[in-house]
This record gives C-alpha cells, sequence and structure tokens, in this order.
C-alpha cells in the first residue's frame, strides 16, 4: 500500500469514527485532519467536500446493509416469516454498534435532503438496489394473492426501520448502549423485538 493509500484510507477511517459520534454537523475537516494528523488541504484534495467525504465513508456501508437484505428473504418460510427475519436482521445489525440508531436518525431521517439522497441513491439505482427489487416484488406478489393489504414496498420498509431504530433510541437509559446487565438488555431487546414483529405483522394482514 502506498504512502498517499495509506492517509486516503485513514481519512475515510476517523472520519467515520467522527461522524457517529459527533454527527455531520459537530464534525469539522480540521478536526478529521487533525486526528490523522495531516493538513485540511489534503481531505479536500482527495474528498472535495465535506458532503462526499460523508457520502464516500457511508456508501459502501450502505450496500454492505443492502447486500444483505437478501439472506432474510431467502430463508425458508412463508411472506410472514420472511418479514419477521428481515426485522430480526435490522435489530441484530444495530445491536452491533451502539452508535448506529442515534446516527441513522439525525443523519438520514431527520435529514429530508439527506434520506432523499439515499433513496435515489441506493433504493431507486437498478445496480444498487436488487435486494430491495426483491422485497418490492415479494410485497406486491402478497398483495395480489390477498393476504396483506395495499402498501407500498418503500412504507413498509420505513415501517420496519423506524420502528426497530426507535427501540434503540427511547430504550431505557444503558439497555441500548451496553451499561446495564447483559442479560437485562437482551430480555429488553428481546421483548422490544417481539412487539415491533407483532405491530408490523398486524399491520399489513388484511
Amino acid at each position: 500500500m502506498d504512502k498517499n493509500q495509506n492517509i486516503e484510507e485513514r481519512i475515510l477511517w476517523v472520519a467515520e469514527r467522527l461522524f457517529l459520534e459527533k454527527g455531520f454537523s459537530g464534525t469539522s475537516t480540521t478536526e478529521i485532519a487533525k486526528a490523522v494528523g495531516c493538513n485540511q488541504a489534503l481531505i479536500h484534495y482527495y474528498f472535495r467536500t465535506k458532503e462526499k467525504l460523508f457520502w464516500d465513508v457511508f456508501t459502501p456501508k450502505m450496500d454492505h446493509i443492502l447486500d444483505y437484505l437478501d439472506t432474510p428473504l431467502q430463508e425458508a418460510g412463508d411472506f410472514f416469516q420472511k418479514i419477521h427475519n428481515v426485522i430480526d436482521f435490522y435489530f441484530s445489525i444495530l445491536e452491533l454498534d451502539s452508535r448506529l440508531a442515534p446516527f441513522i436518525v439525525n443523519e438520514l431521517i431527520m435529514h429530508p435532503t439527506r434520506w432523499s439522497h439515499f433513496r435515489d441513491r441506493f433504493l431507486r439505482d437498478e445496480r444498487r438496489s436488487s435486494a430491495y427489487r426483491k422485497f418490492e416484488k415479494a410485497v406486491e406478489d402478497e398483495i395480489d394473492r390477498g393476504t396483506i393489504r395495499e402498501i407500498q414496498a418503500i412504507d413498509l420498509l420505513m415501517d420496519i426501520m423506524s420502528l426497530t431504530v426507535s427501540s434503540f433510541i427511547v430504550a431505557p437509559r444503558g439497555y441500548a448502549l451496553n451499561e446495564c446487565d447483559s442479560d437485562e438488555r437482551t430480555k429488553y431487546l428481546q421483548r422490544r423485538k417481539s412487539d415491533v414483529i407483532g405491530l408490523v405483522l398486524n399491520g399489513i394482514k388484511k
């Protein structure tokens, strides 16, 4: 690995850590440069703007998450079991890092311009969104069978995501942040996951 590639990858790594910890607005390119040990001009040379740096950091992660949406959809079971699997999948993702849920709310859901960019870049892009297209077709097929009510796939996915994320955002203090007894945390998240699955499935059944 040459020196330039090493600096570029270190900028991405430091930017990811700071964006997750402090948010986009709370992180400056000056702060990133200081943590990397380079001058600010290098960040602008490699990434031009902080917004582009943001997407260069998180685009691979979004791709990864969408790619893995295939896995729960391909598991055995009917449509309702597949939705159960998708919710279980999203809970598993958010449990990996306590910073993810606040990040999703602050930087995507509560940021209309960035959410529109996310939707157009990932859900409407044919190359990136094959997993989402499969999810969309599964919803449409189930509507045609008469087992679920009329609903847009994007609305169903947003219901799943928002209910899942809120389980971590409004959790009793410490429960979703690994600051409490691990058994209690596990029980809380299992209970919330069961509630979310029930709410989503009962909400779409015809």
